[in-house]
């Protein structure tokens, strides 16, 4: 039965899966700015912040990005770093894998103006993971992926069949509702769309319960959780079933230029359509009047009005920033004061004075040390780079060139909890640095240590150049609560169908990026800034 709050959150999924296929009518593409005036600032250019403004450009409107950093992308980005040699190494700022072959993101590229800019290499396999006991090559489909886990486990033949078949059926229902849309009676939607309804509520290990026994099967399934933020106990089975099935169908791609080219062909759409973006213009004050908002200030004591204004800035800063706190009603503070945000990281990254290529030929090995997810999951919150999953990436094994001549770059990254390094907090700020760089220094060690130990025999004796950075880095350059890295946890209490939504009380005020809907990640962020532009010009027409 469909009742009152099954039925907002059917809306509410829905209003997210037909994010994808929306385009703004006519009379609502185009802009009412006043000359040298704007229709909506953009507080931050992460990719939700350069998503929503290059929509506005391409549509009419004059957007105004105004961004802290000296250049745009936040997480989407990268740096040069030289050895002592001077050579110069680049380092991918988080971009390990996209599925940049399946038609959403092909639409959204295409939409944004930038498709025909971004140059994709494909990744000889969808998933490589190592464990104590064995490597598994994860190829590339639903059912070859169905039947390698067979193979490995042929006793759970039957409830495999069953459970990809229940995944095949969400994947299907979903392509379905992108064409058909909502039936003309609602109550008709578990009808309709059965499985759609069924998973609305569930975790993934819920789901996954459902159908196998194997723990070690089980895990295997989930086993990419750390690309959603959460372990498969207490991440919404569909916001991890819907991505990853889309990943296993399109493959796995790697953007040339790191993700940088993506941030820097956004902003060139923003300005080439007559949008403005000001970099190393920081926020610090979102004003509000009795009608809504008016407009931000910055640090440099710059005043900018709009008749919108659309935050990619994190949501706690958000709210933080308002002039007018009495503009957001307590109800609101409450409910989302209680969502946490997710994990940060620690990236190593290292230029090497050997080609690795011809030692190890893939680009991404995942490691962990057992089959259990809610121990790796600890292990993260609690800095622990001995017991956490790590992700090791060659980057020239998927562009050659990425490195000088004859040399190779590597990332080593692990999810990682901000906890530990709040005691770093007040002396990192001030500019004392010691006891935070021994600490980062020994996780860094620990986390080399183990590569070398499982993949590249010989590793620290190779390494010209070597840069990392903690979730302190990352509260530092991105401004991001924690450090967080994919906003909001995905929670069943918020996710797709309760996922905190752009449209804030404040009128007039959006949020954009991964801590909205429907959430972190590559595509997540695009589709975020897509659904701030869709409320904005629905809102103001």
């Amino acid at each position: 039965m469909i009742t009152r709050r099954n039925f907002i959150s059917v809306m509410s999924l829905c209003a997210a899966a037909t994010l994808v296929k929306w385009r703004p009518t006519a009379h609502a593409a185009a802009g009412k700015a006043a000359p040298g005036a704007y229709d909506a600032i953009v507080v931050g250019a992460g990719l939700g912040g350069l998503s929503c403004a290059a929509y506005l450009a391409v549509n009419g409107y004059r957007p105004l990005v105004l961004e802290k950093h000296y250049a745009p992308g936040g997480y989407a980005s990268s740096f040069k770093r030289s050895s002592g040699a001077e050579q110069r190494y680049t380092c991918e700022v988080s971009l390990h894998a996209t599925a940049a072959g399946a038609p959403a993101l092909q639409k959204l590229y295409g939409e944004l103006g930038v498709r025909d800019r971004l140059t994709f290499v494909p990744h000889a396999h969808t998933w490589c993971s190592r464990f104590p006991d064995r490597t598994l090559e994860i190829p590339r489909g639903l059912g070859a992926f169905r039947d390698m886990l067979i193979g490995l486990y042929p006793a759970e033949k039957q409830g495999l069949l069953k459970f990809f078949a229940y995944w095949q059926n969400l994947l299907d229902e979903m392509e379905r509702f992108h064409r058909d849309g909502m039936p003309v009676l609602k109550i008709l939607f578990p009808l309709r769309y059965p499985t759609m309804w069924d998973i609305r509520n569930r975790t993934l290990g819920e789901v996954v319960n459902l159908y196998l026994n194997h723990p070690q099967l089980k895990f295997l399934i989930g086993q990419t959780w750390g690309y959603y933020g959460l372990p498969p106990a207490r991440l919404s089975a569909f916001y991890y079933l819907l991505p990853f099935g889309e990943y296993l169908s399109s493959g796995a791609y790697y953007l040339k230029g790191t993700s940088q080219a993506l941030s820097d062909a956004l902003a060139d759409v923003i300005t080439n359509n007559g949008g403005v973006l000001l970099l190393n213009e920081r926020v610090t004050e979102i004003s509000v009047g009795e009608t809504g908002v008016r407009g931000v200030r910055t640090a440099s004591g710059k005043q900018f009005s709009a008749r919108a204004v659309v935050s990619n800035a994190a949501f706690p800063q958000t709210l933080a920033m308002l002039s007018n706190s009495a503009a957001v009603t307590a109800s609101y503070r409450v409910r989302t004061a209680a969502y946490s945000p997710s994990l940060s990281s620690f990236v190593v990254w290292l230029g090497l004075r050997t080609d690795i290529t011809k030692i190890e030929r893939r680009a991404e090995v995942n490691f962990y040390p057992d089959y259990d997810a809610e121990a790796g999951y600890a292990a993260s919150v609690a800095g622990d780079p001995d017991r956490a999953g790590v992700a090791c990436m060659i980057y020239d094994n998927l562009v050659p060139g990425f490195s000088p001549e004859g040399k190779s770059t590597m990332s080593i990254m692990f999810l990682c909890g901000y906890e530990p390094w709040r005691r770093f907090e007040k002396d990192y700020e001030a500019g004392r640095k010691d006891a935070y760089n021994r600490e980062k220094n020994r996780v860094a060690d620990r986390l080399i240590a183990r590569v070398e130990e499982q993949l590249i025999a010989g590793l620290s004796g190779m390494i010209e150049m070597r840069e990392a950075a903690t979730p302190l880095s990352n509260r530092r350059f991105t401004g991001n609560t924690a450090g967080a890295i994919y906003g909001f946890d995905q929670t069943r209490e918020n996710t797709f169908m309760n996922r905190l939504d752009v449209r804030t009380p404040v009128k007039g005020l959006y949020l954009a990026g991964a801590w909205s809907n429907p959430g972190g990640g590559h595509e997540g962020a695009l589709l975020g800034g897509k659904a701030a532009f869709r409320s904005l010009v629905e809102d103001l027409r």
